[in-house]
């Protein structure tokens, strides 16, 4: 079935019709005479228009489009027949494609009847005042912390679907306790103190060897950035407790793809007080390396630094400019499956990646990504991509396209949204 405006009579937002149940949001926020306004959204496509309908006596009344870069707001007019009839009418307001009907969705009309709809005030599409933790000590350090960037990406995500949203750094953990619903702590450094009165969802997404197990029960739930992990903590009992991996902002992470790649390494990185071993191993066979990072003075040559950071919004660009991108993890994180941002945002852009071997990685990026263990295996793999990169670039848009279709910023919130939704307070 194929929806049309009826003014224009071009095809509405999700038509032609197919109904799919669950995972829509919206209401009808306010009314004015055969004035309505509201929100509507799908959450697993969050940044795709809706037609919302309005219809009553199985007859359809007036269609309305809610447009996503508007944060799913739409104006819907009624026919001025339903105002002037003696009889009561009552209209229903749903979105098309689906089973939902939108939160006061359903209007009561019929002036001459002396029954009117109930006051509509406006309201949040999702309802909650959502505050990010991170361990970045303070605003005047973040643009240098990865989890300041990571914690404004679930932010812009979550804000698409409705919900206020807020990053607090350290010094700011404890400053508005009057102004949240939900905590997500993204556990770093530093232990966060809960309020058992908020709902509280931890994400841990780097270092499990630093946390006492007893601070797990803390919180309504504990979302995990490795399967392998996940699952040690479910078979210790842990009540409540999923898979979530790292992602990317797909808003973010584009780039043109007829950009030209250096036939280079490109490694982006601090020091870490060590030789990285990656690092070490291009200068011990002579391999092309671009750096970025700092706290390597002393450690290589001054020249072969090309600049202490590179500016988050800029990322995208120097991934998107090289052949291949190197990478590493940490040991707590390679042992338990925490498989590095770095991994998503290469892809996100259809980057060639080469990593040291991650437990887990194979079951979130099949084939996609290569791998090396020793020096040698290291050599022959950038050897041979330098040489022939067309096979290398060709996984790396197969990387591109589960990145995109399963682990953006925008998956990360619907699935936190998810959660939220199913934790009650007495």
């Amino acid at each position: 079935m194929e929806l049309r405006d009826a003014g224009t009579q071009a095809p509405l937002a999700g038509s032609p019709l197919a109904i799919r149940p669950g995972d829509w949001r919206g209401a009808v926020t306010a009314q004015r005479g055969r004035l309505l306004l509201g929100q509507a959204r799908d959450l697993l496509h969050p940044l795709r228009d809706v037609a919302v309908v309005a219809y009553s006596g199985g007859r359809i009344m007036a269609f309305a489009t809610a447009k996503a870069s508007e944060n799913g707001s739409f104006a819907l007019i009624l026919p001025a027949h339903l105002l002037d009839g003696t009889q009561r009418q009552v209209v229903h307001v749903g979105i098309a494609g689906s089973d939902y009907l939108l939160r006061d969705g359903t209007i009561t009309l019929g002036h001459k009847s002396g029954i009117a709809s109930p006051a509509l005030h406006p309201v949040a599409l999702a309802g909650k005042r959502i505050r990010i933790k991170i361990s970045t000590p303070n605003l005047k350090e973040a643009q240098a912390w990865g989890d300041f960037h990571f914690a404004n990406s679930l932010r812009r995500s979550f804000e698409k679907i409705g919900h206020s949203v807020a990053v607090d750094t350290q010094d700011s953990w404890y400053a508005n306790p009057h102004d949240e619903d939900v905590v997500i702590a993204l556990r770093g450094r530093h232990r966060y103190k809960t309020d058992p009165a908020k709902i509280n969802i931890m994400w841990l997404i780097s270092h499990p060897d630093r946390i006492d197990p007893a601070e797990y029960a803390d919180y309504d739930h504990v979302a995990v950035a490795s399967d392998i992990y996940c699952a040690q903590l479910r078979a210790s009992g842990l009540p409540s407790v999923s898979t979530l991996h790292q992602a990317v902002d797909a808003g973010l992470f584009t780039a043109d793809p007829a950009l030209p790649r250096k036939p280079a390494c490109l490694f982006v990185g601090n020091s870490r007080r060590e030789y990285r071993t990656m690092v070490r191993w291009c200068l011990q066979r002579n391999i092309p390396l671009e750096l970025y990072g700092g706290g390597w003075d002393g450690i290589v040559a001054p020249d072969l630094v090309r600049a202490q950071n590179i500016a988050n919004d800029e990322l995208a660009g120097y991934y998107a400019s090289h052949l291949i991108l190197l990478n590493d993890h940490w040991d707590s994180m390679r042992d338990n499956g925490f498989i590095s941002n770095r991994m998503f945002d290469g892809s996100a852009v259809a980057t060639p990646i080469l990593t040291d071997k991650v437990q887990g990685l194979a079951e979130v990026f099949g084939d996609t990504i290569s791998t090396a263990e020793t020096i040698d295996a290291f050599e022959a793999v950038i050897k041979d991509c330098l040489a022939n990169p067309a096979p290398y670039l060709a996984r790396a848009r197969d990387a591109q396209r589960i990145v995109l279709a399963h682990h953006t910023f925008d998956h990360r919130a619907v699935e936190l949204n998810a959660i939220i939704e199913q934790v009650t307070k007495p």
